[in-house]
């Protein structure tokens, strides 16, 4: 059942409108979320794309480059993330802001260490049955 939504004249969403209209709010929000990671993308190739006209505008380039973004490939917003768009915050959140994308390094485990054979196995294990080797 869908209720009215008090959310109007971009209005922060309330708890109420929120709990009323969940799914409709938790989708809004993650194509905001995947419109912010394609243009915060495109602002990195800034100055550095031409075509035949010379420069590339940034806004051409980011309007381009959501156009392509299939709605199957959205990714769910990250833990943090509150939306550039005040009409899609909760009135909880804070400022916009985007949490870290890139990947974290991994943690350094115990060291590998290699040990060679004597030679002796290695020429045993080149051999074949009539005990000529191939080394």
């Amino acid at each position: 059942m869908v209720t009215e939504c008090t959310n109007t004249n971009y209005q922060m969403i309330t708890k109420k409108d929120y709990e009323d209209l969940k799914e409709y709010w938790d989708y809004q929000r993650k194509v905001q979320y995947n419109k912010e990671i394609v243009h915060n993308m495109a602002e990195q190739f800034e100055n550095r794309v031409y075509n035949d006209f010379g420069m590339v505008d940034l806004k051409e380039m980011k309007d381009l480059l959501w156009a392509r973004v299939k709605s199957s490939d959205y990714e769910e917003p990250r833990k943090g993330w509150v939306p550039e768009d005040p009409s899609l915050r909760f009135e909880w959140e804070g400022p916009a802001r985007m949490p870290n994308l890139e990947l974290e390094k991994p943690k350094r485990g115990r060291p590998v260490i290699l040990r060679a054979k004597d030679k002796k196995e290695w020429q045993e294990a080149f051999e074949d049955d009539n005990g000529n080797n191939d080394i």
